[in-house]
């Protein structure tokens, strides 16, 4: 039996001692280095997925565990976790304070939790079966404008887009009031708390994206690819869209619409 409440709980127990890892690193060790695809990794990443990893494995032995650094572990039970112990591993080695921890869970093929944790700025966004999405245990809700002309979109760096995919994002760009650039899972954050109307850019694996789509869903937000397509527990390098509303997604969509 699933018990949400026992979840957050434990999730955010387990992120206060994350969060201290987090913070005995961050603007004091830089020893990045590069990942086969090119992608950054420290020792922070490392460590604080090996310690939610241990502290999920003993609260629960037969869940499974899939994370960004360390090889999945597969386990009995039809429960996964999914980490990504820093989101923004490029802003955390920079001194930025919007780097992130996200967590995800999935029972049964249903999301039914997802956590934006960060640190630096002692904000955490958590979303739990029906619950609406808090922060600070604060409940939180999206606020969406009514036309494109005066939207504020983020996106983390549109330099990994393909041509074609450029395009439709500059089509989208031209569009809004104003874009902000940076702050990876921390502009979903926003998005929920009624500062963001819209986000789009691309995300490379499931751990990225599953703890977000919790968040943005909760606050009343609506998550998809940019074809307005459901986002699958299994994407790899998906373009993702997210809005404070139906209504402002729909006008998002139209201008992605690649000719």
């Amino acid at each position: 039996m699933i018990n949400n409440d026992e979840f957050e709980h434990f999730i955010n127990e387990t992120l206060d001692l994350s969060g201290d890892i987090a913070l005995s690193y961050f603007r004091e060790i830089r020893d990045l280095t590069l990942k086969g695809d090119l992608s950054p990794v420290t020792k922070a990443d490392e460590d604080i997925e090996k310690f939610i990893r241990t502290k999920i494995s003993k609260k629960y032995p037969n869940h499974k565990i899939i994370g960004e650094e360390l090889a999945d572990f597969d386990g009995s039970e039809n429960v996964t976790w999914y980490i990504d112990p820093i989101d923004g591993t490029r802003s955390f080695v920079a001194g930025k304070h919007d780097f992130g921890t996200l967590i995800a869970i999935v029972n049964n093929g249903e999301l039914i939790g997802g956590v934006i944790d960060c640190p630096a700025l002692g904000e955490r966004w958590t979303s739990f079966g029906k619950n609406k999405t808090k922060v600070n245990k604060k409940i939180v809700k999206c606020k969406a404008v009514d036309d494109l002309k005066d939207a504020v979109m983020a996106t983390t760096s549109s330099h990994e887009f393909g041509m074609k995919k450029w395009r439709a994002y500059q089509s989208l760009e031209q569009s809004v009031k104003v874009t902000t650039t940076g702050s990876d899972c921390y502009n979903y954050g926003l998005l929920a708390s009624g500062y963001i109307d819209i986000v789009a850019e691309r995300l490379t694996a499931p751990h990225d994206y599953l703890p977000l789509i919790k968040i943005v869903e909760g606050a009343g937000g609506i998550m998809t690819d940019w074809e307005g397509k459901k986002l699958e527990f299994n994407q790899r390098n998906v373009y993702v869209l997210a809005s404070a509303s139906g209504e402002i997604h729909e006008m998002a969509l139209k201008k992605l619409e690649i000719i």
